[in-house]
């Protein structure tokens, strides 16, 4: 099943993605083994009840009837307990046998716990290595044992008022220079260059660390560092989040700093729906977002998206970090683990299934290969061509890391948090790196960074 990540959803997600330490540290796994029984309890966060109908009708009764011996039997909890309520269950030997969780990074801690299925052997089994991307994968293992799947991608893309640009005669840029030019063309006709503003949740600052460091800093550098090759005092960070401020403080995101913390979602999406504003930096989720400000009965302006391009020289273009939904593993008691692995590889050996959810009801795609021919004819074209794409990028290894996916729970705070106090002239580019360096570190030797995938390095 695919998440429906919504700006929101994904930000509650980001915000709760740690065990407590102590809890998990005492958590143990009871002993497995297979049962003559193949009832598979799955425990999943929903709250739309036509949602639930959809994901109960397509997934799992569709599964359960295309394989009779096996019965998964789904449980929607709310999305705010959901997480919460595993993590109860599992420490104290119950829970589901498919174990979602928010991405990498919380299932390191339930791996560390000793309480999911190392999957290598399903993996041999069903030739997963053709069936899901391989970064996906290698996101996955730990000390070359798979433990979960990710049941969902996403990235960081431009959204753009394509009628907007078509009115000004503006072209998408394709380097720094000429997103600075548009930028700054766009300010001088009163025209906000990009939305932005953290006062409904301020984890959406890290939306602009993520930006910084991979498309200015690079992949190859972000790698380095989550890997403990370099530190993030590195100059090409520092350099990265001083540019970032500058262009803060030129008025490009949300009109300015002090209005940056004040600004309201629903405020900018109306602005940028109505032309007062040129262009959104946001994640694959806010696709299903624009028809509440795009189109017939709310504007007649239409909008489109690009890639974000290299902010350097030496950058890739056509670049897009890659993040996670939330992660699907199978709990190591599980005495109906064989059904359980069969429903996975279900999951990721129906691509038309798969992508006719996401034009049904906006549910993101899993991370395996896609054909423009696996796509139905009633979902949004800028949806195809943006999955399309990303998936092509990430089969290339032209990808980036992520802040809510691929840094531990500590060190993605500081991407937010210490990012505002730069913004507010309280921390210096260099301190914040400092920040991040200290924290990382202390993380790494805790043994609770999450799997890096290597890209094209």
């Amino acid at each position: 099943m695919h998440l429906p990540i919504s700006r929101r959803r994904f930000l509650i997600d980001s915000g709760n993605a740690a065990l407590g330490a102590s809890i998990a540290g005492a958590l143990l796994a009871a002993c497995g083994g297979q049962s003559s029984s193949a009832n598979v309890e799955y425990w999943y966060g929903l709250d739309d009840g036509n949602q639930r109908n959809y994901m109960k009708a397509h997934d799992i009764d569709a599964f359960n009837k295309a394989n009779p011996n096996s019965n998964i039997n789904i449980s929607f909890k709310p999305t705010a307990d959901v997480d919460r309520l595993i993590q109860i269950a599992l420490s104290s030997g119950k829970g589901p046998d498919i174990v979602p969780t928010p991405g990498p990074a919380y299932a390191l801690q339930y791996i560390n716990a000793n309480l999911l299925l190392d999957l290598s052997s399903y993996a041999d089994k069903y030739h997963w290595k053709d069936k899901i991307s391989p970064w996906a994968l290698d996101a996955g293992r730990v000390h070359n044992k798979l433990y979960s799947l990710p049941g969902s991608y996403q990235t960081l893309i431009i959204y753009y008022n394509k009628t907007l640009f078509s009115q000004k005669g503006w072209k998408v840029p394709t380097n720094r220079s000429e997103l600075e030019a548009l930028a700054q063309e766009a300010q001088g006709q009163g025209i906000m260059p990009f939305i932005a503003g953290n006062a409904d949740s301020r984890p959406s600052s890290e939306w602009y660390t993520t930006m910084f460091f991979n498309h200015y800093a690079g992949p190859e550098a972000v790698y380095q560092a989550l890997t403990g090759e370099i530190p993030w005092t590195d100059p090409v960070f520092v350099d990265a989040i001083t540019l970032l401020r500058q262009y803060f403080q030129k008025g490009w995101f949300g009109g300015g700093i002090q209005q940056y913390f004040t600004n309201k979602f629903d405020t900018l999406d109306s602005a940028f729906g109505k032309g007062k504003a040129a262009m959104d930096i946001e994640g694959s989720w806010a696709f299903s977002n624009w028809s509440s400000y795009f189109g017939k009965g709310n504007s007649d302006m239409e909008y489109d998206w690009f890639p974000i391009p290299p902010l350097r020289e030496g950058v890739p273009s056509n670049l897009y970090a890659l993040g996670i939904g939330y992660t699907l593993s199978i709990k190591a008691s599980s005495k109906t683990a064989d059904a359980a692995a069969t429903y996975l590889d279900w999951l990721y050996s129906t691509p038309q299934r798969a992508v006719q959810e996401t034009a049904d009801i906006n549910y993101p795609p899993p991370p395996i290969p896609l054909k423009a021919t696996d796509f139905p004819s009633n979902i949004d074209p800028r949806v195809k061509n943006h999955y399309l794409a990303l998936n092509q990028a990430a089969s290339q290894g032209n990808f980036g890391y992520t802040t809510w996916t691929f840094w531990p729970s500590k060190s993605e705070v500081v991407a937010y948090e210490s990012l505002d106090k730069v913004l507010t002239g309280d921390l210096t580019p260099a301190q914040f790196c400092a920040q991040m360096n200290d924290t990382f570190q202390k993380e790494r030797a805790q043994g609770v960074v999450p799997p890096i995938p290597k890209g094209r390095i």
